[in-house]
């Protein structure tokens, strides 16, 4: 190699680790509308944002999930458990009660599978929540909040 190629290598080469000890991808660590670099996109009714949870019989995670006002989620619940679940999203009075309008549903989650919630947008103010509805399954734990945020942070 002439000297310029080898000092280009060695620069290349130091960017290379300067990027590997930052995390890869710079880009990766600005927050960005792009789902799975950084921010996840906002769901819309034509394109729900997918939120993952893992169903069981006395615990559902995340136990957390942020969504913007306005937002359009579409939620695959999997049964972690060995019992039957039935996943149900809506303003949390409802989901507690479990009767209202704003539920819907997920029924009959077999252990090893996913249901589907799809396209529930969060134009009302809230508070919402899912929970498993299954006798016993929401008193043990299986529920969780949705806690309206102004924008995403991961």
């Amino acid at each position: 190699m002439t000297r310029p190629t080898t000092r280009l290598a060695g620069a290349l080469a130091a960017s290379g680790l300067l990027l590997a000890v930052l995390g890869g991808n710079a880009l990766a660590q600005s927050p960005s509308p792009i789902a799975g670099a950084g921010v996840p996109a906002l769901g819309t009714a034509d394109a729900p944002r997918v939120v993952v949870l893992s169903v069981g019989a006395d615990r559902i995670d995340p136990a957390t999930v942020e969504v913007v006002k306005g937002e359009t989620i579409k939620f695959l619940a999997t049964n972690v458990s060995d019992a039957e679940v039935e996943l149900i999203v809506g303003l949390k009075a409802d989901v507690d009660a479990d009767a209202g309008d704003s539920l819907k549903e997920a029924e009959e989650i077999a252990s090893g599978t996913t249901g589907t919630i799809g396209a529930y947008p969060f134009t009302a103010d809230g508070p919402f929540a899912y929970g498993d509805q299954l006798p016993g399954h929401y008193a043990a734990g299986a529920k969780g909040d949705i806690v309206l945020v102004d924008a995403l942070s991961h």
